[in-house]
């Protein structure tokens, strides 16, 4: 993962992040040297990829505990950054947004607390926005803004394997290994699996969904061809959503 920030300066006595990959990051099982979210710290920073940098490793070493950080995640939006020369929203416009018909998003950025605030609490729906730090980098945890049309059409991509109009646009490959199960969560979580990035929700089935910000799903289930998106603002725990899909709205679809 460092080889990606040729010009960053490791801490005196670090040596822990020398081991860190970009799998670990997908993972949630990267080492931190915080505890909870660091959200003031890293987003009071100029350069949260920086900081978030700062944050990783430690003298455990790498463990093999699911350690779930979302504002921390801002150090794979900078690898996408330094890898494609692009800010993530131009990339995502250009090679997964446009190809599949979701409107065009652009960048926000708050310049103050209150604005952060504001951004992540207030209820009124908001533009096709894509939170961002003071370099332009998208957030990698939060603050990517969809409508539930626009999410359903990113779960179909990953129905039909990457595949849309008959045109390949998300590698195959890269669907079957992002929900693979990599590691058990933990009861916090429901004890459900995780794979990259991907909460997997039934295995035998490949049953796998992406659980974002308040209570945002795109629920995928392959063996019933189905994709189920939800926008709302409502903050129960991981497992009552998937809860909240599988009893309450399924049930209507699939008779």
């Amino acid at each position: 993962m460092i080889d990606y920030f040729p010009n960053y300066i490791v801490k005196r006595g670090e040596k822990t992040i020398y081991d860190v990959t970009i799998k670990h990051l997908l993972t949630m099982k990267a080492p931190y040297k915080c505890k909870g979210d660091p959200w003031t710290k890293v987003c009071s920073s100029n350069d949260w990829t920086l900081v978030s940098l700062d944050l990783l490793g430690g003298r455990k070493g790498i463990c093999k505990e699911f350690n779930y950080q979302t504002v921390c995640l801002h150090i794979l939006t900078g690898i996408l950054t330094k890898a494609t020369k692009m800010t993530p929203v131009d990339f995502a416009n250009k090679y997964l947004f446009k190809p599949i018909g979701v409107h065009k998003h652009k960048n926000y950025y708050a310049a103050t607390a209150k604005e952060h605030k504001d951004f992540t609490m207030n209820k009124k729906p908001k533009e096709n926005f894509w939170f961002c730090d003071p370099q332009n980098i998208g957030t990698a945890g939060y603050g990517l803004c969809f409508s539930a049309e626009d999410m359903a059409k990113i779960g179909q991509l990953c129905l039909n394997n990457g595949y849309y109009n008959d045109k390949q646009i998300v590698s195959s490959k890269w669907i079957e290994e992002m929900t693979k199960p990599r590691i058990v969560t933990g009861e916090k979580f429901g004890n459900m699996l995780y794979g990259y990035l991907w909460w997997i929700i039934d295995d035998e089935k490949n049953i796998y969904a992406a659980i974002g910000n308040s209570g945002n799903v795109i629920y995928i289930d392959p063996e019933n061809s189905l994709v189920i998106s939800i926008t709302s603002y409502f903050k129960p725990t991981v497992f009552d959503r998937i809860e909240f899909v599988e009893e309450i709205i399924k049930p209507y679809i699939i008779k």
